[in-house]
């Protein structure tokens, strides 16, 4: 019974409630009452849960894949060709040229200067002309020696152009006097000072000589015959001294695949005639050189085979010829070495160029430049600046060298001393231009002697020089020049005699100097014009030479003509 009575509280709560859900029902509206037509039937749907080690996933993205197309179209395009007027081309007219120039002045000292040229005009056939020359001072040392001279000459020349080829001719005169004038004249006297042959302190070389030649033009195509020369001089002084030289000259010139190949040779005869001997000198020589050119380097590389034949010796010489260059930046700074060497000839003719108070009664022999070896750059800092830097190491055997002769008391004529050396030079060159209007050029060199002994110096030369030359024009009116030279100390060879009568060498110091000359041209006309020098303007008493002393300040004044 008491079972029951739970079930049966549950039947009527179950029943009131549904007598009381049905009846909310009813009150219910018409959109919120649903009708079940068929058996219910309720579903669970599975939880969700989160797991206790959760993972991210990542899905990759890729960009699509686009394909373009060019969709081909054209335009039709119509060509209208125009006429062109007819160009009237004018002819730049050429600048005008002179046949001749004449240049005349004089100056103190007693200078005349005088200059004339006359040449041929433009031509594609030849060329021909010639120019003169005469400068002279007649200027006493102390009013008493004569201490001036004269440079004179002739020179005619002419060339024809042929295919390949260029002939050449020239033919010259050179008249060059000067005064034994280094002694004092106080403490000597001349028996023969104004004797009909010629005053004995008065030395005049004069020189004729004539040559032709054949070149190739190297701008065109290699020939075999590259060129060919043949040559001939005579030279004679006041005292009986006379040399006759003569030359012949060839080569040919071949390409070994893209390279080319030079094969020379030369012959050069002196015959020296001397009060006290006669002698005869030949150079014989032979050079095969090989060339080679690209863009940025060259080379000339070859070998000098040498006689030198006298009288008394035959000398076998071997030189190198070597010239190799490097562009380490293209056209502006080139790295450069090389080696050479050769024969050099000291006749009557060479030595009186250099020396003109030396004593042409003596025995001369010739220098042979065994070795120099040099190297350097060379370049340009800007367009308008450029420089040149070098070393070299010279041998030479039996070097030439003037000493005062000193046998006759005077010292007033030089002897040849010959000496082997080694020569180590330094030299640097810088330039500037601007256009045509400034040229500016600066050199100097430096050179080591290394002599045979202690007591032998380089004589009369000195170890540094410097030279300086500068051109301005001024809208080709007035043109101003410059110059400077100086070298530095040098020694010279001397005797002293000890209270007991003994004679030992010594060296003289000679000062170093500078020589600095200006001038100016003014053009009133383009065929006439006035020209001033001045030379040695510090008004500088230096010895050129041991006991030769310079003429001091001088100028030359006079008018330039054109025709």
């Amino acid at each position: 019974m008491k079972k029951l009575v739970p079930y049966l509280l549950g039947l009527s709560f179950f029943g009131v409630s549904n007598i009381a859900i049905a009846q909310d029902l009813e009150r219910l509206p018409d959109s919120l009452r649903f009708t079940i037509r068929k058996e219910y039937r309720p579903v669970a749907r599975d939880a969700k849960k989160i797991t206790s080690k959760p993972e991210v996933m990542h899905e990759e993205a890729g960009l699509p894949k686009v394909n373009y197309s060019i969709l081909p179209k054209s335009k039709e395009i119509n060509y209208e060709a125009q006429p062109l007027q007819a160009a009237n081309l004018s002819n730049e007219p050429l600048a005008k040229l002179y046949n001749g120039f004449i240049k005349a002045g004089f100056g103190n000292y007693t200078m005349p200067f005088f200059e004339a040229s006359f040449s041929s005009l433009r031509s594609k056939k030849y060329q021909a002309g010639f120019f003169a020359r005469y400068h002279a001072s007649y200027a006493k040392l102390n009013k008493v020696r004569n201490f001036g001279f004269t440079d004179a000459g002739i020179i005619g020349f002419g060339k024809y152009f042929l295919k390949n080829h260029v002939l050449g001719a020239k033919v010259e005169y050179d008249v060059d006097e000067n005064y034994y004038y280094g002694f004092d004249r106080n403490d000597v006297t001349f028996a023969n000072a104004n004797s009909a042959k010629g005053d004995s302190l008065n030395q005049v070389f004069h020189h004729v000589g004539i040559n032709v030649d054949l070149n190739a033009i190297r701008e065109k195509k290699l020939r075999i015959l590259d060129q060919m020369a043949i040559g001939y001089g005579y030279t004679r002084d006041n005292f009986q001294a006379e040399e006759h030289y003569a030359a012949l000259s060839g080569g040919v010139a071949f390409n070994i695949k893209k390279e080319e190949m030079f094969i020379k040779t030369s012959f050069d005869y002196y015959n020296l005639t001397q009060p006290i001997q006669k002698t005869n000198n030949l150079i014989w020589a032979i050079q095969p050189e090989f060339r080679a050119k690209r863009e940025r380097w060259g080379i000339d590389l070859g070998v000098n085979f040498a006689l030198d034949v006298n009288d008394t010796t035959t000398k076998v010489l071997i030189f190198p010829v070597l010239d190799f260059h490097y562009f380490i930046v293209k056209k502006m700074l080139r790295f450069y070495v090389g080696a050479k060497g050769g024969v050099t000839r000291n006749g009557l003719r060479s030595i009186s160029q250099i020396n003109p108070y030396f004593d042409t009664d003596q025995t001369l022999s010739n220098s042979w430049e065994r070795l120099n070896v040099y190297g350097g750059f060379k370049g340009s800092i800007t367009r308008s600046i450029g420089f040149d830097l070098s070393v070299a190491e010279i041998i030479t055997g039996q070097q030439i060298f003037f000493v005062n002769d000193t046998t006759g008391g005077l010292g007033n004529k030089f002897l040849t001393e010959y000496h082997d050396t080694r020569v180590t030079s330094f030299k640097g060159a810088l330039s500037y231009q601007l256009k045509s209007k400034l040229q500016l050029v600066a050199e100097a060199e430096y050179r080591l002697f290394v002599m045979p002994t202690d007591s032998i110096k380089p004589w009369h030369e000195a170890p540094f020089r410097f030279t300086f030359s500068g051109n301005y024009n001024l809208k080709d009116k007035l043109i101003f020049k410059a110059s400077i030279s100086a070298y530095g100390e040098r020694l010279a060879r001397g005797f002293s005699t000890d209270s007991l009568g003994v004679v030992s060498m010594t060296s003289t110091t000679l000062k170093g100097y500078a020589d600095a000359s200006i001038g100016v041209e003014y053009r009133y006309r383009k065929w006439i014009g006035a020209f001033v020098d001045f030379r040695n303007i510090a008004a500088l008493r230096y010895d050129i030479w041991k006991q030769y002393p310079s003429q001091r300040f001088s100028f030359i004044a006079g008018l330039n003509f054109s025709f």
